[in-house]
């Protein structure tokens, strides 16, 4: 398969509720995430996009900080 065909198959920018799946928290606490600093995510006036591919890293980094 063309590596091309593979990266237009797959979005690069998920929404809230498809991040959550892949991390495996609720919805608030993701809007939580959102508002750290340096955290993976586009904001628009109606949509938030969260980038999946640098998700993993952030979390790895950010591991054991949290508040409230």
């Amino acid at each position: 398969m063309n590596n091309n065909t593979e990266i237009n198959n797959k979005p690069i920018l998920v929404g809230v509720e498809e991040a959550c799946k892949i991390v495996g928290i609720g919805r608030n606490t993701m809007y939580k995430l959102i508002k750290m600093k340096g955290f993976p995510v586009l904001i628009f006036p109606h949509k938030v996009l969260i980038d999946k591919n640098n998700l993993e890293s952030w979390i790895s980094k950010n591991y054991g900080i949290y508040r409230k």
